[in-house]
């Protein structure tokens, strides 16, 4: 058996032999038998190898010195072979030529026999942290054969045999590497970020491209760029780099560090889902973006409290082109997180403290002090009772006593009583090391934001592990981490009731007590004081607990097989104890009611998130001027969570919280929860095509399933197609300095969204526990499902050019898009003999149309004496429009223009979704002092009438954009950044609260100044408010006001130190001293009250980073 094992071996070896010798034979005839025919006048060497190359398969290498020598001359073949024209044209020169296989060699003729012969070099590109790069060009020095990396980041490249042989390494984002060849035939080569090209980069969360190919709409975001725009959170510091992201400014809420603000991109896509939240003027985050880190999908609040010193870029996609690849999920834009991967080497330590402060900022209030609040209330006649002396020498003797408190100088500033400068801390330790096959990295933070309010504050402890292990031709990464974030609210209570408190009241008694309440013509006031100094708890905390693996085959030089797993775990709770002495239960009087008093509100919930996907992707140069990357993608994802709640109440001492010590369930109360399961799958296909990187277009199609759909539309395609042009690579924009870059773009495509209630489309059901028949209980049918619910889609058109000029000095560019939503899910009207009114259909659509503009330029840019300064500035449209509505949505928007409510926003077909309507205002009458109107008839009227509300304007800005400032000289840097917006509306409810208050609402809260200056006293008096009376105001086109915004956003200061001496003596690499401020100051065309319920606050970040 064993010789005949060898005599097959020798057969094999023979054969093979049989077959090098034969395609050697056959290469070198196919040279000679193939015929040319061209001709040229005037010739250069290069430019009849060009002609070669253009009509054969063969590449040439030379060096350009070489060539030097060849004289120009004219030339003509006519159904030549390759050696013809090549003995012929080097005929008389001192250049030679040599065919080896597919590669022709043209050298100088007296060579050494060392040059004569070729070898093969291969390697590997991967950048600092170990990770491949794919598509690294790699060039040898002084010709033009070269190669890219493969999917595996490996090359393989032919070289003459020549010791002096030097190969250039670029890629965008990294800086180019010229390194010398020896006597190596393996070379492996790390590239480093170069920050200048880093833009360039786009990352998608599925793959990496250069943004020189890629036809999507996207903004990325630098480390450094998080460092230098810095703003209350994550989603704070997008909205000062970008315009497009509008962080919705929540005018009530203010800086409540533990609110998650409202976020969308490129303006709303959705519709309130009923006709409930349209009466509460509030929705679901329907618009929200989606958040991908590493691959996997996060929430908004995760996003929230993620430590941006672990971030390494973000990018922000904004087009179908850029979304399509996650179909359902892509409609309102893609948010793309990549964090940093441990580097290899030797151990490196990375520390980081620091403060954040917090300094709430009061300026927007202008309330009456003490002793004009008093007279106010005199002039307005409080004071005066002509039809009974009795009352009216009660009042007489109260005003005496208030007005003697005002001249023993009490005037108490409530508005400073409940707020504070919070002081939080800042840390965060990172190690890394390993080696090429091995690498490790953890970190471990903590945030601690204490808020303007008194007692309220967010803070989050994270820890991650990272692990990463190479092996041949497979990757393995897993990544394990926890988050525990716990949030409290202040015990003080909401920031209005300081407003409105009198400012001639006394806080605390002679005795030191904090004064409970205070009694004014029978009304009782109640000191929010009081209720801080007793045991109010409010907290909300989580944890969160994630693993996420992957594991990366490179099959070959061009082909890729990856897959991923995530894992998510959130428990999380919600307590809220009011004790028994708080002031909502002083209206306790019965006996029911007293042991009724204290109440504990808990909750408790866990999320359970799976998310798995496989990517297959190939990437491959053909002949230098063909770029072809394909990829396909399968996931499968599963969203599972519950939530309990309940209420118990009876707590006689309340100093003893815990909640097993409440004597009862709240009356006529039972626990309550809910649940919700839902469950996605995608097919994804991505084709890109480049052609001699001037030409290029994307493909993308997905198929999504989901369970939120009804069971007739479980699966849904989506895509995109998108076409590009980089013009500065064309021959006719060679010969000019002016133009270096100049790209024009566009796409189309369609998207979808998930963001919906889980069992929208099925017909649900609730155990009826009111009531039983025998000992079984009922059920009750909650909502009637559609089984045929459609996806909603949204149709994506968007336009694009970036021009860069004068060597990279001047850059500018700019986008249009059209983006319309279909199938819109909101409620439908149903006959009343179903049983129910409403029920959900795609009976929806809105259209959002805009542009973005952007200019950056160096004002200088000296590398001698290491002076960077640079400006930019940014520009985003949005205008939107409702062009379909639901019947239920409509009939509702009809009722309310019916009846007196307060509600100031409709929803109406061929408007925008934030329009405000109001009954038009004619003013102040000089001769009565009350308002005028404007009917639907076009009448004068002193009646005010909901029927003739018209549109106003709308609350969200037509224009919104920033500009910054960046200057670096040597180790210190300077960023400055402003926001400015302009082309909204405002319906002013300072006007309406705080100026024009009624009679008997004046004594009760403290008022605006412009009380006192600006509205109607006398007969002839033209004021822009009118008299005091007890008439209440109702929405009037006087309230809605041009909100023109200025703001100083942020500024930023960084020096860097490092040096030897610290190097040896300290071991540390470089210490870096960084201060930020943001929301510095604020300018608006509208006087109001901003941060009702919690002030909004100045901000100031001070750090020290030290790298060892």
């Amino acid at each position: 058996m064993k010789k005949i094992s060898n005599v097959v071996g020798k057969r094999r070896f023979l054969f093979l032999l049989f077959l090098i010798f034969t395609t050697q034979i056959s290469l070198n005839a196919y040279s000679q038998e193939r015929k040319i025919t061209f001709s040229l006048k005037n010739a250069s060497l290069k430019e009849i190898i060009s002609e070669i190359r253009k009509n054969s398969d063969y590449d040439f290498v030379y060096r350009d010195v070489n060539l030097e020598s060849f004289a120009r001359q004219d030339v003509a073949f006519k159904d030549a072979t390759i050696e013809q024209i090549l003995t012929d044209c080097l005929k008389g020169t001192d250049l030679g030529y040599e065919i080896n296989g597919k590669t022709i060699i043209i050298r100088k003729k007296a060579v050494s026999q060392e040059e004569k012969k070729s070898k093969t070099i291969t390697g590997k590109v991967s950048d600092e942290q170990g990770n491949v790069l794919p598509g690294v060009t790699v060039i040898i020095k002084g010709t033009t054969l070269g190669t890219a990396t493969g999917a595996d980041g490996e090359y393989k490249l032919e070289i003459p045999g020549d010791s002096e042989q030097v190969l250039i390494f670029s890629f965008v984002g990294m800086k180019t590497q010229e390194i010398a060849v020896g006597s190596k035939t393996q070379l492996d080569v790390k590239l480093v970020e170069d920050s200048e090209t880093l833009d360039d980069v786009v990352v998608t969360g599925i793959f990496t491209k250069s943004k020189e190919s890629y036809t999507g709409a996207v903004t990325a975001v630098s480390a450094k760029e998080l460092k230098m725009y810095k703003g209350q959170n994550l989603l704070a510091t997008l909205r000062n780099i970008d315009p497009s992201i509008n962080v919705v400014m929540d005018n009530a809420l203010g800086s409540n560090p533990n609110v998650i603000p409202e976020i969308n991109i490129r303006g709303n896509s959705s519709l309130p889902m009923s006709v409930d939240e349209l009466n509460q003027q509030a929705s679901k985050q329907l618009n929200a973006p989606l958040v991908i880190m590493d691959g996997f999908e996060i929430t908004l609040q995760k996003l929230m409290d993620f430590n941006d010193e672990e971030i390494e870029s973000i990018n922000i996609l904004k087009d179908a082109s850029a979304t399509a690849i996650y179909g359902s999920r892509g409609a309102n834009g893609v948010i793309v997180v990549t964090t940093k991967a441990p580097q290899a080497g030797k151990l490196k330590i990375y520390v980081q403290g620091g403060m954040n402060i917090e300094m709430p900022d009061l300026s927007s209030y202008d309330l009456l002090n003490a002793r004009d609040k008093l007279e106010l209330e005199r002039i307005v006649g409080l004071y005066d009772d002509e039809d009974d002396v009795v009352n009216d020498r009660a009042l007489k003797e109260k005003y005496g006593q208030l007005y003697s408190e005002v001249l023993k100088g009490v005037n108490t500033h409530w508005l400073s009583q409940p707020v504070q400068t919070g002081i939080g801390q800042k840390y965060n330790l990172r190690l890394e090391g390993g080696n090429e096959s091995f690498r490790w990295g953890t970190n471990i933070s903590y945030n601690s934001v204490i808020g303007a309010m008194k007692g309220s504050e967010r803070n989050t402890f994270s820890g991650t592990v990272t692990l990463s292990y190479s092996v041949k031709n497979v990757l393995f990464k897993n990544q394990t981490s926890i988050d525990i974030n716990k949030g409290k609210e202040s015990k003080y209570g909401t920031f209005s009731d300081y407003a409105k408190m009198n400012p001639y009241y006394r806080i605390k008694d002679e005795n030191g007590e904090y004064i409970k309440v205070y009694t004014i013509k029978g009304t009782k006031q109640y000191n929010p004081l009081y209720n801080a100094q007793l045991g109010v708890i409010d907290e909300d905390k989580y944890t969160l607990i994630t693993n996420n693996f992957s594991i990366e085959w490179s099959i070959n030089h061009d082909l890729r097989l990856r897959a991923q797993l995530g894992l998510q775990k959130k428990n999380s709770t919600s307590d809220n104890y009011l004790p028994a002495d708080h002031t909502t239960f002083a209206t306790a009087t019965d006996s029911d009611s007293y042991f009724r008093k204290g109440k504990y509100t808990y909750g408790t919930g866990e999320d359970i998130n799976i998310d798995a996907n496989v990517t297959l992707s190939y990437s491959k140069i053909f002949h230098e001027k063909h770029q072809l990357y394909a990829g396909f993608d399968y996931s499968i994802a599963q969203k599972k969570n519950h939530f309990y709640t309940f209420i118990v109440e009876g707590f006689p001492d309340g100093k003893l919280d815990f909640i097993g010590n409440a004597l009862q369930y709240e009356k006529n109360g039972v626990p309550k929860g809910t649940e919700e399961l839902s469950r996605r799958v995608g097919f994804t296909g991505n084709v890109n095509y480049i052609y001699n990187n001037r030409y290029f277009m994307d493909l993308s199609f997905r198929v999504d399933g989901s369970s939120l759909f009804g069971t007739k539309n479980k699966f849904a395609p989506f895509w995109s197609a998108g076409i590009g042009w980089n013009v500065h690579n064309e021959k006719f924009m060679q010969n000019q300095n002016i133009v270096n870059n100049l790209r024009i773009r566009g796409s189309y495509g369609e998207t979808g969204s998930q963001q919906f209630s889980s069992y929208q489309a099925l017909s649900t059901f609730q155990s009826y526990t009111g009531k039983r028949y025998i000992i079984w209980n009922g059920s009750e049918l909650m909502g009637l499902g559609n089984e045929k619910l459609k996806w909603q889609v949204t149709k994506q058109l968007n336009g694009g050019v970036e021009v860069g000029l004068f060597d990279g000095r001047l850059s500018a560019s700019f986008d249009i898009y059209s983006k319309k939503t279909s199938n819109l899910l909101s409620q439908m009207d149903l006959p009343l003999a179903n049983g129910f009114s409403s029920y959900v259909d795609n009976v929806g659509e809105v259209k959002n149309t805009g542009y973005e503009a952007m200019i950056s330029g160096y004002l200088m840019r000296d590398t001698h004496r290491n002076i960077i300064w640079s400006m930019t500035a940014k520009l985003a449209y949005t205008k939107n429009e409702i062009t379909k509505l639901s019947e239920a949505i409509k009939r509702q928007n009809e009722l309310y223009k019916s009846k007196d409510v307060e509600i100031n926003q409709l929803l109406y077909e061929g408007y925008a979704q934030n329009s405000i309507w109001a009954v038009p205002s004619m003013g102040i009458d000089p001769s009565t002092g009350y308002e005028i109107f404007l009917d639907k008839n076009g009448n004068i009227t002193d009646k005010w009438n909901p029927s003739d509300k018209r549109y106003f304007g709308v609350d969200e800005p037509k224009y919104r954009g920033n500009i910054s400032t960046y200057f670096a000289w040597k180790d210190l840097s300077v960023n400055l950044s402003f926001a400015y917006q302009w082309g909204g509306q405002q319906y002013n409810e300072t006007l309406l609260n705080k100026v024009e208050v009624t009679n008997g609402e004046i004594d009760k809260n403290n008022v605006d100044s412009r009380v006192l200056k600006k509205r109607w006293q006398h007969i002839g008096d033209v004021k822009p408010y009118k008299g005091y009376g007890s008439v209440e105001t109702k929405a009037t086109s006087r309230f809605v006001m041009d909100d023109n915004v200025f703001q100083f956003q942020s500024a930023s200061v960084e020096y860097r130190l490092h040096s030897d001496f610290l190097r040896d003596k300290w071991k540390v690499e470089t210490i870096s001293i960084g201060a930020n401020m943001s929301d510095i100051f604020y300018i608006s065309s509208i006087k109001r009250e901003r941060g009702t319920s919690y002030p909004f606050a100045r901000r100031l970040a001070l750090t020290l980073s030290l790298m060892f």
